[in-house]
This record gives C-alpha cells, structure tokens and sequence, in this order.
C-alpha cells in the first residue's frame, strides 16, 4: 500500500535503518559496559566477605585453672558433640573427670595446629593431666578452635568464606556439574536447548518462569544482577555469560561460582558459597564432607528454603537421593557408594552456630580500634580474620550478671519501666585484654554501647589517685596522716562557691589518711586534694592513662569529671598491675582470608608510678573491701584478699564499683540515660553486679606482697604487742623511716 506513497516509503526505511543503527550503538554501548563490569568484578574478586571475628581460642596448659563444667561449656559453644568414641574432629569422651578431645584443625596467627586427640584431666578446679591421647606423651600446650563470634558486615549481610577448587571433596565437582550444568565444560556460557525449552514455557504461560541457566549464568545473576525475572534481566545474564566466558577459563567460573552461590539464610545474614554453608549445616569445612553430605548441598541450590534440611528435612532427604541417583546412573559413583550415602542420616547439626553479632558491644569497640589501620570497605569485604580476647564463658557470666541483677534492682524498687541500664568490662591485669564487654543489660542490643560511649561522673571512684598523689610524696604523707574531716566552702575565680559534703551529711573530725579512703569521706579527701594540688592530682590522673581535657578544678577530686567505663577500666590497670601501664585492648591478630598474618597486636607496657606508692593504695583498696564502703564484698568472699572501691554521685544518678583480684580487673556502671536518679549507691548497685560475676569465677586474691622498700608495722601497745609476728588485721604497710614510735616493724 506504500507503492502511491515514495515518499512514505523512503522516510519508514530512513527512520528504520536509523533506529537499528540506534539500537546497534546502544547494544555496543550496553557490551562494553557489561565487559568493563565483569572484568573489573573478576580482577578484584569482588566478593562482599565480611571480616569474621573470633574469641580467643581455650588454651590448655598443666596446671591451668579450669572447671569441668566451663570445659564442657566451652565445648558445646564450639560445637563439639559428646560421643561414646570420639572418631572425627569436634567429637568428645568424658570418664569422669578425664575427657578425651578429637581437636580441629586450625590456622591461628602463629601457625597451623594439627588434628590431635588430646587427653584432659581436671581435679580441683585445676588441669592436674595433659596428654596426646595416642602416643600417651605430656603435652605442653595445645589450643582450642576459637568460637566464632560473628562478622563486621556493611548493610548487605552477606556471610561467605572463601574456597579454592583444590580444597574440593571427592565427587563435589562431578556431583554439582552433573545436577546443574552437565555441559559446563563444553558450552559458551549459554546451554541453546535449555534456553529454547524455558523460551516454550515461558511463551505458552506468558510470564518469565524457567531460566535454563547455565552455571555462569546462575553466577551473573547472582553476583551482578537481581533476582526479579523479567526478559531484560535474562537478556542481560546471557551476554555477561557470554563475555564472561570469553576472558576466563572454566575453572576461574567454577571457583567464582562456588563462592557466591546463596545456600540459604542465618538469624540475620545470607549463606553464600558452599565453604560457609558447609560450616553452617555440618559444623565442619567443606574439604571433611562425605558424599552423602556433599550431595545435600549440592542439592540445595535449586531452592534453598524449600530443601532446609532444618525446616524441611524430607524434602531435603529426597532431593539428596534425586542427587545421589543421577551420579549412580551416570556412573559416577559406584553402587556402594550410592547405598552408603543413601543409608545415612542428614548429619545437619540440630542449631546453627550463631555467626551474626552476638556481642555487639565488643565487636563495635574492636571495630573502632581496627578503624586505626583499616578502612570500613575493608572490614566490610576483604575477609579479614580478626583474633580477638574475648572469653566467651566470661562474657555470658557478665552479661547474666548485669541482666539478672538489673531486673531484681527494679523488682525490689517496684519500678513500671526497665529504665535501669549498665555497662560491665572485665579485663586481664597483665596483659590489658579485654575479657569481656557489656554495652547494655539486653546484651544482643545493638546501638549505643555504654562501655565504651557513657561519660558520666566517676564519683568516689577517683579518689585513690588523689591518695596516690599524696602517697606518691612519701615525706609528707603515710597511711597514718592527719586529715581533716570538717566542713569548707571554696570560692572559685567566677565567685562560685564550692561546698562539698560527706555523702552521709555528717563529719568527722581529724581523721587518718587511710580511714579517709577507706571510708570514702569526701571532705577529708578534698582537704588532700587541696593540700597536694590539684595540677598534681590532674597529672596523677593523666599519667594513669586518662586522654582528654581534664581541667584543675577541685570537683574533680570528688568524680565531677564525666568519664567512660573503658575510661575507668584503664586507670584501675595501673593500680592492679603495681604501677605498670598496658592499654586494654580487644585484638591479638588480623589474618587476610587465606590465613596469612596481616598485623599481630604487641602489647607494650610502661611504668608510670613508683611500686611502693601504688602498693599502699591496693592495700588501702583491700581495706575498703574489708572494712570500708564495699565490705559486703569482703563478707561474700570470706579468705580472699579482693581490693575495690566503690562509687555514687550526686541525687544517686551514678553507681559505680571497681575491683580486682590478683588476675582480673572489673568495672561496672549503673544508670539512666537520661541521667536522672536511679536511687543506687555504688554499694548498692554495680557492686552487687560485680559481686554476682566473680561469684562465678575462680579468681584468687590479690597477693600483697609488700615491695622491699616498705616494712610492716603493727600498734606496739595494742593488745597483739607481745607477739612478733603481725596479725592480718592490724599491720600497716609503712616506708621505715615513717614507722611511727607507737608502732612496731614486723619480724
């Protein structure tokens, strides 16, 4: 009909042959940039793996102190199974008190650790044998695998491991090939029949609903594109196929494959790759599986939720037979093979270990101390092996600690609202490892961590560095040094007027210096304060390892200043560890993802005030435990020498209480956010959460063992004078020329 119309004509070709030229350049356009893509994805293998922290790893040694109650504790976290013969690794025997251990192999910072069967004897609390179980020889050392605490992971929430092809069991290859792609090996990244059947089922019902992917389509829709089907995305998904088949040989598509297929969902992450599936579902690597636990995975790519072998154990049963029937028919596997599979059990571990944050507070406080060395896209992707110090029985000692003791707080305060909130961190006196750390008394919160990010008045707690100040000048001051007790104003240079009191309104006269800590009087201790200077006090503060603007004011002596509980946490480390400063820390190592050492964290130490300065205040700090504001400790652990102090600010907004044995340090804050009263003193509150944790641990006591420069002494006219050895309530630790003429050098 165009033949009358030329001219019609001539413009519909025109504009025809314009619009294939248009859509010819935007093909080119569209390959180009589909190339660029997958070459660039392909030369970073720029998978998203999240690095993955781990706790640090149990250690046996002889005579270390362990209960056979945490051991085994510690055994179900790992995931390691009771059995009457432990055959694989994680599997153990108990006889009695003795348990025989199948250990995993693992690659820690400092090297690989075999397989072994260890041999583990415990009698009063302690490890009284340590033996290889076959050889029958001593064993030294040996560690646990480290319990997996979860992963620094961006907005995706992706949790992946890495795998080579070479690390592949029997028959996985064969197994995947011939279930989702037999002709992996022979096409060009497009399968044409599997194309023109899914092209029939989709015209004949008018929607997108089969695929005919091949593996490398499976892996660009996957990696580069959505799951949403439409024509476009196919359409896409066969070029990058095809481009992608262009530049890298099979294997390379393989092992891509193989590390971003989804197998399935965690609490709060995606499965992806069949390395940490294989950790997900059988608690073991990918290279141990068997053929009947091969097929399983192999299985589940074809819909991950429909065959959970957790939800939907038979159908995930039949479709491993369906996997397991196809190898035999093409004889893949011989027919033992096949029976032996079929007759076994999922072997699926009945829970999931839980990889996601378990402790949030702690992983947020590694996190800031890595973003130090490494930048956030690297924590997010690069798979990163984090070795930490946490001690995952001691942290959910802490976290049941703070949670049940908030709850009974509010109970016996017949409270409407959980308004109560609290912090706990417990760290390692020599080393500075942070031990545990609780953000919140709902300890899977994630959010605002007070362990780290509450800055509040510190209280009473600060005061031992006002003493240790005085006590630093030891011509001038001693234990048995006159304080005053009595009420003063002081006015300040804006004509403000200071006037501290006593926290029980009364006062006490002339007081002696270690009564003043020892009873926490806060008029007794402003006078010191005063008498020192306060610029010595702040520098005292300072070199015990507070980092921020402290101005000289005298409040300060008294806990004005706001300060965090990590904050609290590193100037106790220097008191506990005799004047030796170490920077708590969280981090031992950082591994890359194939294992190989990155940066191992040294600890470094300093000493910062004279030993016999600092012993006199951890003796005065035993005392407070003994006789003073936190003797309720001192009753609880009757025969363990714990020193303490505790802490109560203003309107009773703030509770706090440190102490410490001869090993552990821990510190612990109750409050409101919103800073009104939460009507606890420090003895009252965090000192009962203190005390409920080291109840459950077997912490010894502080070994007061006096420095060779310092005598005790006891009251020559008491009535123990006759006796020449001095009696545990009456010595006083003393600089020999301070020894006054009514007292008398021990013997």
């Amino acid at each position: 009909m165009f033949k009358n119309h030329p001219l019609l004509l001539s413009k519909i070709k025109m504009f025809s042959w314009r619009l294939a030229l248009l859509a010819g350049f935007l093909l080119l356009f569209l390959i180009i940039y589909l190339d660029s893509q997958v070459k660039n994805e392909f030369k970073q293998q720029a998978w998203n793996i999240p690095a993955k922290v781990y706790a640090r790893p149990l250690s046996f040694s002889l005579a270390k102190r362990l209960t056979l109650a945490d051991l085994k504790s510690e055994l179900a976290l790992l995931g390691y199974r009771q059995t009457i013969k432990a055959v694989k690794p994680g599997q153990f025997e108990q006889y009695h008190n003795t348990l025989v251990i199948r250990t995993r192999e693992f690659k820690f910072w400092d090297g690989t650790q075999p397989e072994q069967t260890l041999e583990v004897t415990i009698e009063d609390g302690k490890i009284s044998q340590l033996k290889d179980f076959a050889s029958r020889k001593a064993v030294n050392f040996l560690r646990l695998d480290p319990l997996p605490l979860g992963s620094i992971q961006a907005g995706n929430l992706e949790d992946r491991q890495l795998i080579k092809l070479q690390q592949l069991p029997p028959h996985f290859v064969s197994a995947l090939l011939n279930t989702e792609d037999k002709n992996f090996y022979s096409h060009w990244g497009l399968s044409i029949s599997g194309i023109a059947r899914a092209l029939w089922q989709n015209v004949s019902t008018g929607k997108v609903r089969q695929g005919g992917s091949t593996l490398t389509q499976q892996l660009m829709k996957n990696h580069f594109l959505s799951q949403k089907r439409s024509w476009w995305r196919k359409f896409r998904e066969a070029i990058m196929a095809l481009l992608t088949e262009i530049h890298y040989d099979k294997d390379t598509i393989l092992e891509a494959y193989l590390n971003e297929v989804y197998l399935g969902q965690g609490n709060r992450s995606g499965i992806y790759g069949f390395a940490r599936a294989s950790e997900f579902y059988f608690d073991q690597p990918l290279e141990k599986l068997d053929l009947s636990q091969v097929a399983l995975l192999v299985g589940l790519v074809n819909g991950p939720s429909l065959f959970n072998p957790r939800k939907n154990p038979e159908r995930a049963r039949q479709r491993r037979s369906l996997v397991l029937s196809q190898l035999l028919a093409n004889g893949l596997i011989t027919d033992a093979d096949y029976r032996d599979a079929q007759a076994k059990t999922l072997q699926v571990v009945a829970k999931p270990q839980t990889k996601t944050s378990r402790v949030p507070a702690f992983l947020s406080a590694v996190k800031s101390e890595l973003r130090q060395a490494y930048s956030l896209s690297t924590l997010h992707s690069a798979g990163l092996r984090l070795f930490t110090t946490l001690d995952p029985l001691l942290q959910k000692k802490a976290e049941d600690a703070l949670s049940r003791r908030v709850k009974q707080i509010e109970k016996n305060m017949a409270e409407n609202t959980p308004a109560l909130q609290g912090a706990v961190i417990v760290s390692d006196i020599k080393t500075g490892d942070i031990l545990a750390m609780v953000g919140d008394r709902n300890p899977n919160f994630i959010g605002f961590n007070r362990a780290t990010d509450a800055y509040r008045q510190t209280g009473s707690v600060i005061k031992p560095f006002v003493y240790l100040a005085a006590l630093s000048r030891n011509r001038q001051f001693n234990l048995l040094s006159p304080l005053s007790d009595e009420s003063f104003s002081l006015k300040g240079s804006d004509n403000s007027l200071w006037t501290p009191q006593n926290y029980d309104r009364q006062t006490h006269g002339e007081v002696q210096l270690k009564d003043a800590l020892i009873h926490s009087y806060n008029l007794a201790t402003a006078r010191l304060a005063l008498a020192v200077g306060m610029d010595e006090v702040v520098d005292t503060i300072q070199a015990a390892g507070f980092e921020r603007d402290l101005p000289a004011f005298p409040s300060i002596a008294l806990g004005a200043k706001e300060m965090s509980p990590v904050e609290v946490l590193k100037l106790y480390q220097v008191l506990a560890n005799d004047g030796v400063a170490v920077t708590p820390t969280g981090l031992i190592a950082v591994q890359d993802h194939q294992g190989n050492l990155l940066q191992r964290y040294r600890r470094t130490a300093s000493l910062k005030f004279e030993p016999e300065a600092v012993f006199l205040i951890k003796y005065l700090l035993t005392q407070v435990v003994e006789q003073g504001t936190a003797k309720a400790i001192g009753e609880t652990f009757s025969g363990q020498n714990y020193a303490g102090k505790t802490g109560t600010t203003n309107d009773l907004r703030d509770s706090w209480y440190v102490g410490f044995g001869e090993e552990r340090l821990g510190v612990v804050w109750l409050g409101r956010d919103d800073n009104r009263p939460g009507n606890l003193t420090g003895a009252t509150g965090a000192l009962t959460v203190w005390r409920d944790l080291f109840k459950q641990l077997q912490e010894p006591g502080v070994d007061l063992v006096i420095p060779e420069s310092l005598v005790w002494a006891f009251p020559s006219a008491g009535i123990f004078s006759f006796l020449k050895q001095c009696e545990e309530n009456e010595k006083i630790p003393f600089y020999p020329e301070q020894v006054p003429a009514n007292y008398k050098a021990c013997d």
